[in-house]
């Protein structure tokens, strides 16, 4: 949530800020902000309280944060390649795990090559 506080034609973004500007101007001090009520609140000390929803992402940040969290599934799932690359395990065991490993990698590269590069995986 991104809070804006408008005190004498200038906007502040926290409320230690505005409180700031209150008291270098009319050297008001008043306890802290309530919960509720908040535009009340700060209409009484000449302050105009606004609440905005914080903006969506761009759509490359949601790129790069999937690619991350795909890439940290494929590493929490090391274990079962590294079992068979040693020997202790079949990869019939954990087929299901290396055919989500391969459904991952595809992902990943497809979303690499929408960012325009990045190695394949």
């Amino acid at each position: 949530m991104i809070r804006k506080y408008t005190f004498n034609g200038k906007e502040y973004r926290s409320g230690y800020a505005v409180r700031q500007a209150i008291w270098k101007e009319d050297r008001k001090a008043f306890g802290e902000e309530p919960e509720e009520n908040k535009a009340e609140f700060w209409e009484k000390l000449g302050v105009a309280y606004t609440e905005e929803p914080d903006p969506e992402p761009p759509q490359r940040v949601l790129v790069l944060r999937e690619v991350r969290e795909l890439k940290a599934r494929l590493s929490e799932t090391d274990y079962a390649v590294i079992k068979i690359a040693e020997g202790a395990a079949t990869s019939e065991e954990y087929s299901e795990v290396i055919a989500q490993r391969g459904a991952w990698r595809a992902r990943i590269n497809e979303l690499e090559a929408q960012l325009g590069g990045g190695e394949n995986v």
